[in-house]
């Protein structure tokens, strides 16, 4: 399934610093990889698009990588009505 993460990032440094050691690391049980990053300017927002087995597995795995560092909000990808995801 492709979910879009919305970051809130209260430690840009350690958040973005557990991005750079962790993502290369996939894929794990449950995750398969990121799809798209885009933070904003200040890097203390961003917008992530993921490929997981599903919200849960996701969360897990984000929560074991940037711990209390930022607080995210979910929703599963309504990709026959997404406009420029690949197929």
């Amino acid at each position: 399934m492709i979910i879009v993460v919305n970051h809130q990032i209260n430690n840009p440094t350690d958040f973005w610093a557990s991005a750079q050691k962790s993502l290369p690391e996939l894929p794990v049980s449950g995750v398969q990889k990121v799809l798209q990053v885009m933070p904003n300017n200040d890097m203390t927002q961003a917008t992530c698009v993921w490929e997981a087995d599903s919200i849960e597995a996701l969360d897990t795995y984000l929560r074991s990588k940037v711990y209390a560092w930022s607080e995210e909000t979910y929703y599963e990808l309504n990709a026959a009505a997404a406009m420029g995801m690949p197929q």
